[in-house]
């Protein structure tokens, strides 16, 4: 029996009205696992920080059921550009498209983009660069007028279980001399009281974990510099949501525990059999005994010991963090632009990667933390300047909002 895939555009009001268990059930059979679309995460953001961020998205429909979800931004300028959505806390940007329907779904995409029937440049950052996804756009790319161009590389660590279990793990892959200095570490902490490696899963102990997670974070260096999530009551709120709302994506919380007091949190998302770790934290007060280090060596036993996953999958976005040191694997990330063939489609892949140079070296040039500065003294100016209601001061408003929104992509 032939399928017949239906296309349907829809704006922000469209996204937050999408059926919760036709999206559910999509997120729960994707092809490529995503929990950063899945409905509680996505809603989490339409109300809090990306309330203003006009997101759309491109609904695939087969009989009826939602089987493919393509959440983007549109970009009018130099050319008109869908951009994946994403915000600070989107680490990937891969479409919900439901193993079942999978050519078929990518195929109505590409014919859509080719008709004009929805844009026709699409950008994809932080994907899989051999996601299953962009593999059936290759393999469809040569029947259709479309073309598929990566840039910006960078590898991500994953964790998978080797033959030989933890202590394999340890010896093949972490350094020497790395174990030592944790398992020392592990001795002088307990020295300190009662020490303990916790992992909670219920929504209360979550919703609670996820709390002390939110005080660590604003007592260190991000409260300082105004870029933790309690720094922003609307970012704060974003957390609270994303991570313990109603159906949030099989939400767990890992904690190194002192004393009944947790000095170290890493939050889980589980999206299929594969774990992400987005976001993490440590009590500074304990910097000298490395706790995100000693948690992360009791998360990697605690994967071999148990079976929630097949995988781990730590949600960075670029080379060289640390925990490549201590996870075995690794899967090439990027950039890729999806378009039809022909000078505009390389013009615009051309003005991205530009883009993406400037940031990599102004980051070079003037660190992190002036990244956020930059950001951080632009949004409070934007706020002073909107609270005047004049509207002389729109423009400045629109400029200093600019500057706030890409700042901390840089």
């Amino acid at each position: 029996m032939t399928r017949s895939y239906a296309i349907e555009l829809l704006d922000t009001n469209g996204l937050r009205n999408l059926e919760a268990r036709q999206w559910d059930d999509l997120s729960a059979q994707a092809l490529d696992d995503n929990p950063f679309y899945a409905r509680t995460y996505m809603l989490a953001g339409l109300g809090t920080i990306d309330t203003n961020a006009n997101i759309s998205a491109v609904a695939v429909r087969e009989s009826g059921q939602l089987v493919g979800l393509f959440p983007f931004r549109l970009k009018r300028w130099p050319l008109q550009l869908a951009t994946a959505a994403g915000n600070l806390y989107q680490f990937s940007s891969q479409p919900l498209v439901h193993r079942d329907h999978a050519r078929g779904v990518v195929a109505a995409w590409l014919d859509a983009i080719e008709t004009g029937a929805i844009p026709r440049r699409w950008t994809f950052r932080n994907i899989g660069l051999s996601s299953s996804f962009l593999r059936h756009v290759e393999s469809l790319d040569g029947s259709s007028a479309a073309e598929l161009i990566p840039f910006d590389p960078y590898a991500r660590a994953r964790l998978t279980r080797l033959t030989g279990g933890f202590e394999t793990h340890l010896e093949s892959v972490m350094s020497r001399s790395r174990t030592k200095d944790i398992r020392r570490n592990i001795r002088r902490l307990g020295e300190l009281g009662e020490l303990r490696f916790e992992r909670q899963g219920t929504p209360e102990a979550v919703a609670q974990r996820i709390e002390d997670f939110l005080a660590i974070e604003h007592g260190g260096w991000k409260g300082q510099a105004g870029t933790s999530f309690l720094a922003d009551a609307a970012h704060a709120e974003f957390a609270r949501r994303a991570f313990c709302g109603d159906g949030a994506a099989r939400t767990s919380v890992d904690s190194l525990v002192l004393n009944g007091k947790p000095i170290a949190i890493s939050i889980n998302l589980q999206a299929g059999d594969t774990m992400f770790t987005p976001k993490c934290a440590y009590d500074e007060g304990y910097r000298k005994y490395t706790p995100g280090l000693v948690l992360e060596y009791f998360v990697i036993e605690a994967f071999y010991r148990g079976g929630e996953c097949s995988e781990m999958d730590s949600a960075t976005t670029v080379d060289g963090h640390v925990i490549q040191g201590l996870w075995n694997d690794e899967i090439a990330m990027g950039t890729v632009l999806v378009g039809p063939r022909g000078w505009q489609t390389r013009l615009s892949a051309c003005v991205q990667q530009s883009c993406a140079a400037v940031k990599k070296a102004t980051k070079g040039l003037i660190g992190d933390s002036k990244v956020r500065e930059i950001s951080i003294v632009a949004r409070d100016w934007r706020r002073k300047i909107q609270a005047t209601q004049h509207s002389a001061m729109i423009g400045g408003a629109g400029f200093l909002h600019a500057v706030e929104l890409v700042a901390p992509a840089l």
